[in-house]
């Protein structure tokens, strides 16, 4: 079979004072494969599972272990729903849900091939 087309994409913090990292998403689209989303799961050591709610729909659910600095580490449990984005914050190490719009007020799009 070809190889899947990776399709992790990278945001980077619209410019205002303070410099935010970049973003490293992949969206959940039902029925598609899970390979990109495991991928950005993994990097806070997260596993996922795919739901389906029988009066909703399928809905993403990723559970990991959060760790900060003033709090003992815990499971965490993200939700992802159809067309939403699966994300993952490096300097802060956690994953969460955004959507389209968020990205579009918050952040731009980093072409491929562009690290920095």
């Amino acid at each position: 079979g070809r190889a899947a087309a990776m399709s992790i994409q990278r945001y980077r913090r619209k410019p205002k004072q303070e410099d935010r990292e970049d973003q490293l998403a992949a969206r959940y689209e039902p029925g598609a494969p899970l390979d990109d989303l495991l991928a950005v799961a993994r990097m806070a050591d997260g596993e996922l599972a795919e739901v389906m709610f029988p009066s909703y729909g399928p809905v993403l659910v990723v559970r990991y272990q959060r760790s900060d600095d003033d709090h003992a580490p815990r499971i965490e449990y993200e939700t992802v729903e159809a067309g939403h984005y699966l994300a993952y914050s490096p300097g802060n190490d956690f994953l969460y849900d955004t959507s389209d719009a968020d990205w579009r007020q918050f952040y731009d799009l980093v072409p491929d091939g562009e690290q920095r």
